[in-house]
């Protein structure tokens, strides 16, 4: 379905007015890497922070961003990494790799800085629009909510003209959690 030019109908994205922790089942921090710093023409680094809920709703609470270069990068990455892991049990974080061998360097120097923590390489196939067909899916179905912050504002002007806007990056990172919450939910479905 498209609406305002892209496929994720953002006015069915609501804003959680209260984010209850306890409902909590899972949480990822997906992570989609740029190495560009201030340069308004390249991508963005983005992480979403997405919770699968005991009702079967997904919420993001939180969405990095930013151009950084590589080192800034890394270090704003392990800094969300500590913040999350320290607020929510269940955890895990995965990096997009990007084929080829740069890509794959760039996840395992992210995994190696990210010692000690669940982190894992997700080697993405396929088009960026395809990949983010499930969440949009479950953004239509009213299942996707957001908690208000300094972050919605990007997210939702980026989300709004998907995949025809100039910048992926943040959809890509939410679309990348929700595939990891939404495996683990049928996992633990079948347990």
């Amino acid at each position: 379905i498209v609406v305002g030019g892209g496929i994720l109908p953002v006015e069915k994205l609501r804003i959680v007015p209260y984010f209850d922790r306890s409902q909590v089942t899972a949480t990822v921090r997906y992570i989609d890497k740029a190495g560009t710093a201030n340069n308004e023409d390249a991508a963005f680094t983005a992480g979403a922070r997405m919770h699968l809920m005991k009702d079967n709703t997904y919420i993001i609470s939180h969405m990095m961003r930013g151009q950084w270069s590589a080192l800034e990068r890394e270090h704003n990455i392990k800094t969300w990494v500590e913040t999350d892991a320290s607020e929510f049990g269940s955890y895990e974080v995965w990096v997009e790799q990007e084929p080829g061998s740069g890509g794959k360097e760039s996840a395992e120097a992210t995994i190696r800085m990210l010692a000690g923590y669940a982190v894992y390489a997700d080697k993405v196939t396929g088009d960026k629009v395809l990949r983010a067909e499930p969440f949009a899916a479950q953004v239509q179905g009213g299942n996707v909510g957001l908690v208000a912050g300094e972050w919605c504002s990007a997210f939702l002007d980026e989300a709004e003209v998907f995949p025809a806007g100039k910048w992926k990056d943040q959809v890509d990172a939410a679309a990348g959690a929700f595939s990891k919450l939404a495996v683990g939910a049928a996992y633990l479905a079948y347990d």
